[in-house]
């Protein structure tokens, strides 16, 4: 289980960055697309926070970041969450955390269960991102697995 969420992160990390590439050669400012964007990184930074119990409130969803403060922070989200996946010392993630989403309600969720959701948050406000760009007259680029898998 490890190695497999290692890898799908690193899919994660490679198609975020291609997004954002794209994001700083089109030099965009339209707030949707930031807002995206910003989702996808600040939701990383989120729950990463919650499992090591760490504060959330520095890091709000619904932010919109500039494209230098967005490089940071997907540099900084890819570091710590490859450094955690390789630091944790078990092969199943199947340990209990606690935690109070964004309005204070208390939930409790296995690492298991954050980490699927990250990445499916992160692939499905990427397609909302990639339709916008498209709106926008900006190609999007190819951040599917396959492609993903092809390359390495």
């Amino acid at each position: 289980m490890k190695n497999h969420f290692k890898d799908l992160i690193r899919f994660n990390d490679w198609a975020n960055q291609l997004m954002l590439i794209t994001l700083e050669e089109n030099e965009v400012s339209d707030d949707n697309l930031l807002t995206l964007f910003s989702h996808i990184i600040s939701n990383q930074i989120v729950w990463l926070n919650r499992i090591k119990d760490l504060p959330t409130s520095p890091f709000p969803l619904w932010e919109k970041y500039k494209l230098r403060e967005l490089r940071t922070m997907t540099m900084e989200s890819s570091t710590n969450w490859s450094i955690y996946l390789e630091e944790h010392q078990f092969q199943t993630f199947e340990e209990m955390i606690f935690y109070k989403n964004s309005q204070g309600k208390r939930y409790e969720s296995t690492i298991r269960e954050i980490i699927t959701h990250v990445l499916e948050n992160s692939t499905y406000y990427r397609g909302q991102l990639a339709l916008s760009m498209k709106n926008s007259n900006i190609e999007p680029p190819c951040t599917d697995y396959i492609q993903y898998a092809r390359l390495r």
